[in-house]
């Protein structure tokens, strides 16, 4: 997958996440769902808590929100704990949403946005204080990539938080090779982490403290629920394809959401959290 393709994937998929998963939100990730959780909103905004309570964030941190979508976590960062907080994202029509959200949560003069991209950023050595990641290091074709970049924005002492799926074991078959293969395929993905080499990544890059945190339970009925939509939304992407209204990438996008399910259910792929400090 190109930097082209990831583009025009969150482009074109843009409403369509806005009106059918996050609503006010704003989070395009999988939500953290514990006993006291009470709805798919709530889980969204809790991932935003439980990794904010992993990194320790205080007020007095700046944060770079490396692939930060349309700014949901960043406002979310800014409004609860008074953090400043730089997002990048490929996508300019996301930096446009995410600076229009920031205004209307009032939090405009915490948060600023840019199109650039998290393996080259353009900031200088050492400065933030900490480096959150939700379901954005899974784009990188090489993940050690990321993790050098991170690594040398992070002031000496300074935090990385990762949210993200990875795959956990081998296929087993051709069939669970299609399906991983048409998983990322559909989210424009170029390849999933394998657990154990990550961790040992973190290691080699110089990260230190490292803390690895398992919780495929907890997003267990996120993937149910995108199944779910997904379910109902792939035929109709199909019908709307043939009549030339959507382009095939809707239908590979639906594909993706119910294959996402079956790879979570077979142990093959887990949603995993990391901790690491420079």
């Amino acid at each position: 997958m190109s930097k082209k393709d990831i583009i025009e994937y969150y482009n074109y998929t843009l409403p369509f996440y806005r009106v059918f998963y996050h609503g006010n939100t704003h989070g395009i990730h999988y939500g953290y769902w514990d006993s006291e959780t009470k709805n798919h909103n709530e889980a969204l905004l809790n991932t935003n808590q439980f990794l904010s309570e992993k990194a320790l964030i205080k007020s007095d941190d700046y944060i770079l929100d490396a692939g930060c979508g349309v700014g949901g976590s960043s406002i979310w960062l800014a409004k609860n704990h008074k953090a400043r907080v730089a997002g990048i994202t490929l996508s300019e029509r996301q930096v446009k949403e995410a600076e229009k959200l920031a205004i209307e949560n009032n939090v405009s003069d915490l948060t600023n946005f840019y199109q650039r991209d998290f393996l080259d950023s353009g900031f200088e050595d050492e400065t933030f204080s900490v480096v959150w990641a939700i379901e954005s290091v899974c784009y990188a074709e090489n993940k050690k990539d990321f993790l050098q970049e991170a690594y040398r924005v992070l002031k000496k002492g300074g935090r990385l938080i990762i949210w993200d799926g990875f795959q956990c074991r081998k296929p087993k078959n051709e069939k669970e090779v299609k399906d991983l293969n048409t998983f990322c395929e559909g989210w424009a993905l170029p390849n999933l982490a394998d657990t154990s080499e990550f961790k040992q990544s973190l290691s080699n890059t110089g990260f230190r403290n490292i803390r690895e945190f398992d919780v495929s339970k907890e997003s267990y009925p996120s993937a149910k629920k995108i199944y779910k939509m997904s379910k109902w939304s792939y035929p109709l992407s199909i019908f709307f394809n043939k009549l030339r209204l959507t382009p095939n990438l809707l239908v590979k996008n639906n594909l993706s959401g119910i294959v996402q399910f079956k790879l979570i259910k077979n142990n093959l792929a887990n949603f995993m959290v990391y901790y690491a400090e420079k």
